[in-house]
């Protein structure tokens, strides 16, 4: 987070000199596991089997 979005925190500079930047972690590993994620639930590569016809689902039932 850059200084102009934070203002002035000494505080704030001390932590993350002390502990790392966690918020800043915590969002790379949040987007490599979106990432990671995607492709794993990804099926769109998948074809049905051959002769596999997908039924269709059944009408809404009346009233």
């Amino acid at each position: 987070m850059d200084s102009a979005v934070r203002g002035d925190a000494p505080i704030y500079d001390r932590l993350i000199a002390e502990r790392g930047d966690v918020p800043t972690d915590v969002r790379r590993v949040a987007e490599e596991t979106l990432t990671q994620v995607t492709r794993a639930m990804d099926f769109s590569g998948l074809g049905g089997s051959p002769g596999y016809t997908r039924m269709p689902f059944p009408p809404a039932p009346a009233g």
